[in-house]
């Protein structure tokens, strides 16, 4: 483009910007009129349609030599205003579900949450939709740090490749499990310790997880700590090569047994006297007792110890000793003999991954930078500032007085571009600084 081209342009966008000014505001009087009814639902939806629909309108009407011109890069930023848009009112309907879930939350709590959703979930290379949904569900258990929480959900998503829905889970149920009132450091640890045994054995944290998810209050209540149980699940899944779900059901069928607690373990499988009577006369011919004498009393011993002896007697027979496989058969189950038999055969294995468990702080925070940074952590940050953006010029509550006139407006654009595609650059010029003057007009 030469300076006379410039020079041309720049002559005649300003008397049609300040024609689409003039329209602007004489929809600015027609808008403060609106009697506004919508719920918020319903709004979110308007949003969403009509600035959608209102992006492709000024698209189309641009002629096809003039994007010819502008080329990838405008189609790109009409995407990305596309995809804000909806973000922006996924963000909106989370936040609306936290106001009702968290009622002490006021107004300027509410937006700080939401203003700073953008730059937390950035750092992990996270949409922001995906941190306010863990603040919401946060929050929906019951705990007064669910924005610490949530970013803990977002470490576990970032470190494991996990998705929101599991790692929430996933941290729950190790709090509930091992009692640990929401404390995030001692669930980092946790979920530290749970990376590392990942990251030095070729596992899925999204597989341990999984497991920690299903068996984490079994372990618990069986008095087994959070890293033994991390590191006997996690043996047998490198073994087996099976996934958590199949591991943790295995893992709580092998419990009862140890504990000889009567109960159903999975798809409507019981665990019955029967069955734990033939578990403990196979154990004992193993010269493995399950029950001890403490202080004249007869009590269950501790299981780790029991399966820590079983392996030593288990791998010091011949493959073909009876006893081998009476123990297996006892374990009963689809995959439990498979499990109990990889965990028996492996015991070094066990004791390596309770070493790499307590070697594994600050793990996790490391992983989840390397995916921060990757090209699907650097697009949820654009991702992020383009939604950001967009909420700044258009807030909530300007959105929610104007969403009924939005197609007003988007019936006033589509006049301008209809006589103005011709000149293309005048159509964007026109409508950018109408847009802008309609905005500002409610700050």
């Amino acid at each position: 483009m030469n300076n006379n081209e410039i020079k041309v342009q720049a002559a005649v966008e300003l008397p049609d910007a300040k024609k689409v000014d003039r329209q602007i505001r004489a929809l600015e009087k027609k808008i403060s009129k609106l009697n506004i009814s919508t719920n918020g639902q319903e709004i979110g939806n308007s949003i969403t349609r009509n600035i959608t629909d209102g992006v492709d309108k000024a698209a189309k009407a641009l002629p096809v030599r003039i994007l010819e011109r502008l080329g990838t890069p405008f189609t790109f930023l009409i995407s990305k205003v596309k995809h804000a848009v909806a973000e922006l009112k996924n963000v909106n309907s989370i936040m609306t579900e936290i106001s009702k879930t968290a009622d002490r939350l006021s107004k300027t709590d509410l937006s700080a949450i939401e203003r700073s959703s953008y730059q937390t979930a950035g750092k992990y290379g996270k949409k922001a939709s995906d941190y306010l949904t863990g603040v919401q569900k946060m929050y929906r258990a019951g705990y007064g740090n669910a924005e610490e929480l949530a970013e803990l959900s977002l470490l576990a998503q970032a470190a494991g490749g996990m998705d929101a829905d599991l790692a929430n889970d996933y941290l729950i149920a190790a709090d509930a499990a091992y009692k640990l009132k929401g404390n995030a450091e001692a669930l980092n640890a946790v979920l530290d310790g749970q990376n590392y045994i990942t990251n030095r054995n070729a596992l899925s944290l999204q597989d341990l997880a999984e497991a920690t998810k299903i068996a984490a209050l079994h372990s618990a209540d069986s008095g087994i700590a959070v890293d033994q149980a991390a590191a006997a699940m996690g043996t047998m899944m490198a073994v087996t090569r099976q996934g958590g779900d199949v591991a943790a059901k295995a893992w709580k069928g092998i419990l009862m047994n140890i504990r000889q607690a009567e109960g159903e373990v999975e798809d409507g499988e019981v665990i019955d006297a029967e069955a734990l009577s033939n578990y403990e006369k196979a154990c004992e011919a193993l010269e493995v007792s399950l029950k001890e004498v403490k202080n004249g009393v007869l009590s269950l011993r501790d299981p780790m110890k029991i399966l820590e002896e079983l392996s030593k007697a288990y791998t010091s027979l011949d493959d073909s000793d009876a006893r081998r496989a009476n123990l297996i058969s006892a374990a009963g189950g689809k995959y439990r003999g498979d499990q109990l038999n990889a965990l028996l055969e492996n015991w070094p294995l066990y004791e390596k991954m309770l070493k790499d468990y307590a070697e594994g702080s600050g793990s996790a925070m490391a992983e989840a930078m390397k995916s921060a940074d990757n090209w699907e952590g650097s697009m949820n940050r654009l991702g992020n500032t383009f939604t950001k953006v967009v909420n700044n010029i258009v807030n909530s509550d300007a959105v929610i007085a104007v969403a009924n006139g939005l197609n007003d407006l988007l019936s006033v654009i589509d006049k301008i571009t209809d006589k103005l595609g011709s000149l293309g650059t005048v159509g964007v010029g026109g409508i950018g600084i109408g847009i802008t003057q309609f905005v500002k007009s409610f700050d």
